[in-house]
């Protein structure tokens, strides 16, 4: 028997496909939010942490957070948004589990399931290759979805394809996503590289801010950026924006359980140096 797979899915797959297994091809994600014509949740497109001529498509707030929070670990090296899973291995497992194989929308035809993101952890290797390294699959979902039937047997699907291809696998739900960390590193995300013709100013600066916050603990964190940026000799806005790199980059440290305001002490805030 034929297996009947929608048309558009199969030609976005199949540019989707290429360009994970080329290495010399910049990634299609399965899913662009593009692909929308209609206002879909909270669809935007991210900087990619490394590669300047990529963007993350991501489909709510809840991917957005998860993105943050998958490139702020040390050991992943690349991030695969919208990964779908080839249909021969879910035509199959569907039938093992029992349950309905993913439809395209509109369409009685077959469609593709997909990770939300698909995480490479192994820099041993350049291979975009299941084969190679070790990787780890997340699906991110509302925490009211969580329960219902469709959603677990897409999620069992996801898993099972992960166990098969020696993937770990991981839910994230928006409870444990909706954090003051997830706020927090979404607010320094666009400091993590420094600003062109500032690298030589940076270390000076923060050997100056590791002296002031020293001694000034009990500042306004505000005042500490203001003093910091008077002594090196720079503007306050660059001192905050070298402020917020030290930050994600783990030059300092903080409190992540507490709020980013300016107007709280250093101590408050559990800013200290490394």
């Amino acid at each position: 028997m034929s297996i009947l797979i929608d048309e558009k899915q199969k030609r976005r797959y199949d540019i989707h496909r290429r360009s994970f297994e080329n290495i010399d091809l910049d990634y299609v994600p399965f899913i662009r939010t593009t692909d929308f014509t209609r206002s879909s949740g909270n669809r935007s497109k991210t900087p990619h942490k490394d590669d300047r001529n990529r963007l993350i498509h991501t489909l709510s707030i809840n991917e957005i957070w998860a993105y943050l929070n998958i490139i702020k670990q040390q050991h992943v090296m690349d991030v695969y948004e919208q990964w779908a899973l080839p249909i021969e291995y879910t035509i199959e497992i569907c039938s093992e589990l029992g349950i309905n194989h993913p439809r395209a929308k509109r369409s009685a035809k077959l469609g593709y399931e997909s990770f939300d993101f698909l995480v490479k952890l192994d820099s041993s290797n350049d291979h975009k290759d299941l084969r190679y390294g070790s990787w780890l699959a997340i699906a991110v979902k509302p925490t009211s979805e969580l329960l219902t039937d469709r959603v677990q047997e897409k999620l069992k699907l996801q898993e099972a394809f992960a166990l098969l291809n020696d993937i770990e696998f991981k839910v994230l739900d928006s409870d444990q996503l909706r954090t003051v960390y997830s706020e927090t590193l979404e607010g320094l995300y666009v400091h993590r590289c420094l600003q062109p013709f500032t690298e030589r100013v940076y270390p000076e600066w923060l050997n100056t801010f590791r002296g002031e916050i020293l001694f000034h603990s009990d500042m306004r964190m505000g005042d500490i950026l203001k003093n910091v940026a008077y002594s090196v000799g720079i503007k306050p806005d660059l001192s905050l924006h070298f402020f917020k790199h030290a930050l994600w980059c783990n030059d300092l440290k903080m409190n992540w359980d507490e709020r980013l305001r300016l107007e709280r002490t250093a101590q408050k805030l559990g800013v200290k140096s490394l």
